[in-house]
């Protein structure tokens, strides 16, 4: 939300907002104009002709019904981001249990790198672009949530996916749903750009499919990989032919994959080989994503927003690779999550010696 508000306000929109309590990203909206109120009421409302609600507020929120009942154009999140795509000439929208936000940002430096205009739409903190880069263009680049199915309610010239795992199954009726909305998002578009190291992924038949990974019948293939001191360099290629050699700034294995996805999506959308290879080596991470935030007598303390098994997984396995000395601290993310996936949460914890549990998000 605070990226949209920051989005409008560019474009001389009067804005205003609401939330429970005072944040980083709250006081930078208060400190570029935005008027922001603690709590909900619905005085809230004020003059405004437009209200924009998230996923979290519930019908009967007070200011929400406010606008209702004064017959104001009310309208979702997910409804205003679909809205402001449609002034693009090319939209790539990144879906996926995980990855979403990585592989965002990724394809947005390599945009930069090219000096191309566009505008990004980013569900973390991008260290450099911050949540939205806008530039104008034509380029319009976006995160695309499968939670409350608002997935079906974007299209993409190109989409791009890393991994379609079971999630926010309290808002399907099994996961064969789940695989069918992505499914359907999928074939609206131009191209999809999938990993072809995910079986619900290769399941799809769609003629619009490009598939990247380290299959060589794919399109898009990661070789020749080597690791120093949990970062990792690789070669690209197309069709067999080598492209660039990549060496990233950022830790896990799990990031090689994701500048794959960045980088096949970009090359299909059009973007130069050369401006691949500095986008992704100029990436320097997101907040919350592997980032070090200190250390404690000489251990490095590092925050990561996984919250699902498979996101968990691959930041461990990132940490290994630096020291095999961790401990996990873990704050489970929603109830309904902890609940479906609690089997798969269990198992991703095995074998570590040290896990700290914090009460559930």
């Amino acid at each position: 939300m605070s990226a949209l508000a920051e989005y409008l306000l560019g474009f001389g929109f009067e804005v205003s907002g609401s939330d429970i309590t005072r944040s980083e990203r709250t006081e930078r909206l208060q400190s570029k104009g935005v008027k922001i109120f603690l709590g909900h009421c619905a005085e809230n409302v004020g003059d405004a002709d437009v209200v924009v609600y998230n996923d979290a507020i519930k019908r009967d929120n007070a200011e929400l019904a406010e606008a209702e009942n004064r017959g104001l154009y009310v309208l979702s999140r997910a409804a205003l981001l679909s809205m402001i795509s449609e002034n693009f000439g090319v939209v790539a929208g990144v879906c996926g249990c995980h990855g979403k936000t990585t592989v965002t940002c990724m394809l947005a430096h390599i945009a930069k790198a090219a000096g191309e205009e566009f505008t990004a739409h980013i569900g973390g903190e991008d260290r450099e672009l911050g949540g939205m880069a806008s530039e104008g263009g034509n380029l319009f680049i976006s995160e695309v949530c499968e939670f409350k199915k608002n997935i079906a309610k974007f299209t993409a010239d190109y989409a791009v996916c890393m991994s379609c795992a079971p999630d926010h199954l309290d808002c399907y009726k099994s996961e064969e749903e789940l695989y069918e909305t992505y499914y359907a998002f999928f074939k609206k578009a131009k191209k999809c750009v999938l990993f072809d190291g995910d079986a619900v992924l290769n399941a799809y038949s769609g003629d619009n499919a490009v598939r990247f990974g380290t299959d060589k019948n794919s399109k898009y293939v990661l070789f020749d990989a080597s690791e120093k001191n949990g970062k990792y360099s690789f070669d690209i290629a197309r069709w067999g032919e080598t492209l660039a050699r990549i060496n990233l700034s950022v830790y896990g294995k799990h990031n090689a994959y994701d500048a794959l996805g960045a980088a096949s999506v970009a090359l299909e959308i059009g973007l130069p080989v050369k401006a691949v290879k500095k986008g992704l080596e100029s990436f320097t991470g997101v907040k919350r994503r592997f980032e070090e935030i200190g250390g404690i007598k000489g251990a490095k303390v590092i925050a990561d927003y996984a919250h699902h098994p498979d996101e968990i997984a691959a930041t461990v396995a990132a940490a290994r690779e630096i020291t095999d000395k961790i401990t996990v601290v873990f704050q489970p993310h929603t109830y309904s999550r902890t609940l479906f996936l609690k089997e798969r949460f269990k198992e991703v914890f095995k074998g570590i010696p040290d896990v700290i549990l914090y009460k559930t998000y």
